[in-house]
């Protein structure tokens, strides 16, 4: 079949990141037989255009749409994002009859939600590496979808998610379409304007226990490896390419701590002139990995620690306290990497002295940059949903597709104003 895939998304805000997984579904379609084209939207200035347009000049026998993001997430200037991917759908449908097939970390969170939305009957939940092409596979001999794993559906005036199937073998995952979607668009160059980024991604899936995050919702609770030989071939392929930067897309960069250590090994073996940064978790800290990392060749480090109260670090369920951030941020300075830190204020339980605390906190650890939010993105699965639903600040069973925030009652009168002001009178801070 041909395949046209597209990535809609156009979201600017901090890092602008590549569109790894389209491209990595990109290539397992292109491996199993089918003809694979793709469209970024990231640098598109009229989006139904240029979808029109590719369309009609691939004439493509299916069509896959990557929702990455639903909205910024931001409380203050709320942006929802799925209008413009309704321009992309009827685009796409003014030149072409192809079924149209949803998927992407956004549409995976909010699947049945996107389908009606959008006014499409298929989507793929979850990591598409397997569940795609056997999806194409279907459609091409004229079957019937509907009992394929990890499909959604909408037909016929009902809609349902079937259970998943077997998880991609990302051991043996090789390497993403690096063609079908121009990985060189996103070489950044510090100093040169907005940081468009291309990433790798090493682990998929994460264990912890974060109250609002949807990482293990689309990725899943076991933290599963690709062979370290096998990601630092794609690092020296990007490092050929002439990339100068990538971040590692991983949750968890240093879990586990013998995977952290064995990928560091081998991509230091690489001598590769490109620079990587990634995320790391005070919660598994490792000085040992600090000095590895930089020989690998890595720069910068996102520490996440969300918070500087102890009472707040428990209520997020972070799985660490400000101790291990202490020792993260002491090891990381001491390795000579640059750092910068995140504040998630306004969760259950917060109050000013919490708040209070955690700028103290965060100031006194003097990162190159922090990024402040006020309020968290509830999203369907989280545990925050039953604890905002508990309280009645959202009723049960609500919709949750078009954004709605938890703030703690506590703080929500001033907290907006008050973050603002901080980060007004604080170099490098921002929301």
């Amino acid at each position: 079949m041909k395949v046209l895939l597209i990535s809609e998304n156009q979201c600017r805000d901090n890092m602008i990141p590549y569109p790894l997984g389209t491209a990595w579904i990109a290539a397992a379609a292109r491996s199993a037989g089918h003809e694979v084209a793709g469209l970024d939207l990231m640098f598109s200035d009229d989006i139904a255009r240029d979808a029109a347009r590719a369309v009609a000049d691939f004439s493509p026998d299916c069509i896959g749409i990557s929702i990455r993001n639903i909205d910024n997430q931001d409380i203050k200037a709320t942006e929802f994002y799925l209008p413009p991917v309704r321009k992309v759908v009827s685009a796409c449908r003014s030149e072409s009859g192809a079924p149209i097939v949803l998927g992407g970390a956004g549409f995976t969170i909010f699947p049945l939600e996107c389908l009606e939305y959008l006014d499409v009957e298929l989507g793929i939940v979850g990591e598409g590496e397997e569940s795609f092409p056997h999806l194409l596979e279907v459609l091409e001999s004229g079957g019937d979808p509907r009992g394929l794993p990890g499909l959604a559906l909408r037909r016929d005036g009902t809609s349902r998610v079937n259970p998943p199937g077997a998880l991609p073998d990302i051991e043996r995952l090789t390497m993403p379409d690096h063609i079908a979607f121009d990985v060189g668009l996103y070489d950044f160059n510090p100093g040169a304007g907005q940081p468009f980024m291309a990433n790798i991604q090493s682990r998929r899936g994460c264990h912890m226990q974060c109250i609002y995050c949807s990482s293990p919702l689309i990725e899943g609770h076991t933290v599963r490896m690709r062979d370290p030989v096998l990601v630092a071939d794609e690092a020296q392929d990007l490092d050929e390419r002439g990339i100068n930067a990538v971040m590692f897309t991983d949750s968890l960069f240093n879990y586990p701590r013998d995977y952290a250590r064995r990928l560091c090994r081998e991509l230091a073996s690489r001598k590769l002139n490109m620079r990587w940064g990634a995320s790391y978790s005070p919660a598994f800290s490792d000085p040992e990995l600090f000095d590895l990392m930089r020989e690998a060749g890595c720069y910068t480090l996102s520490i996440g620690n969300e918070s500087g109260s102890e009472d707040m670090l428990a209520s997020l369920r972070k799985g660490f306290g400000k101790d291990q951030v202490l020792e993260s941020v002491r090891s990381t300075r001491e390795a000579g990497l640059s750092y910068f830190c995140f504040l998630m204020l306004g969760g259950p339980g917060e109050t000013r002295e919490s708040v209070e605390e955690s700028i103290r906190f965060v100031e006194e650890l003097g990162p190159e940059s922090v990024r402040v939010t006020v309020g968290i993105r509830i999203y369907a699965g989280c545990e925050l949903v039953s604890i905002a639903e508990r309280e009645g600040l959202i009723e049960p069973g609500r919709n949750l597709l078009h954004p709605v925030f938890y703030l703690a009652p506590e703080v929500e009168p001033w907290l907006l104003e008050y973050v603002e002001e901080a980060c007004r009178r604080r170099s490098g801070w921002m929301m």
